[in-house]
């Protein structure tokens, strides 16, 4: 069960949808994070047939950042779980279900090999659905969105990269992560080339 929405200020939800471009606005609903989340905030991926995306937000962590810092790690969550970003996994999702009722004709008429060929569909479109969603390439993509919004919304492109590295240490240390991995490395190194990112390759999206 979801906490309640009035648990964050409504305020703030609206400042976080003002980011957005309009015609996504109202396919984002902002809630506060029940008590058992670990994340600070946390999206649900999009599944093909689904229309709105949840963004939970533990309010008293939520707090502890920047109104900037906010914006960033806001629009991360946003771009990693976009439309743009997942419609290579919808793809897979399809070509899995796809296999699986394949799997379940080819059952009925008792066809070894029409079967076999069916689960080998699905399991590797499974598999590559696994890949895609533990990809690196996935969130350095998402942080690029978020700094990229933030340049559209009028703020310095240096100011945008620093706010979304600190949060990056911030996040880390209220989910009690060292903000050391590898994953992290690589995130703060992108943000260097981020900084110096050419405005013709800004992500209008």
């Amino acid at each position: 069960m979801y906490a309640e929405t009035s648990m964050l200020d409504e305020r703030e939800v609206q400042r976080l949808k003002d980011l957005l471009p309009a015609s996504s606005r109202d396919s984002i609903e902002i809630l506060a994070a029940p008590f058992s989340q670990v994340e600070v905030i946390r999206g649900s991926r999009l599944l093909p047939w689904q229309r709105r995306l949840k963004i939970l937000i533990k309010p008293r962590e939520w707090e502890q950042f920047t109104p900037n810092q906010r914006s960033t790690v806001f629009l991360h969550k946003v771009g990693y779980h976009s439309r743009s970003l997942t419609r290579t996994l919808d793809f897979y999702a399809a070509l899995a279900g796809l296999g699986g009722v394949s799997m379940v004709v080819e059952g009925f008429q008792r066809d070894p090999v029409g079967i076999a060929v069916s689960g080998g569909l699905g399991g590797l479109a499974i598999w590559q659905l696994i890949k895609d969603r533990a990809s690196d390439r996935r969130l350095l993509a998402a942080d690029a969105y978020a700094v990229d919004r933030l340049v559209l919304r009028g703020l310095p492109r240096i100011q945008a990269v620093e706010a979304l590295g600190q949060a990056l240490h911030i996040e880390a240390r209220l989910e009690g992560r060292s903000g050391n991995e590898l994953l992290d490395v690589l995130r703060y190194q992108n943000l260097k080339r981020l900084a110096q990112r050419p405005a013709e390759d800004i992500v209008l999206s």
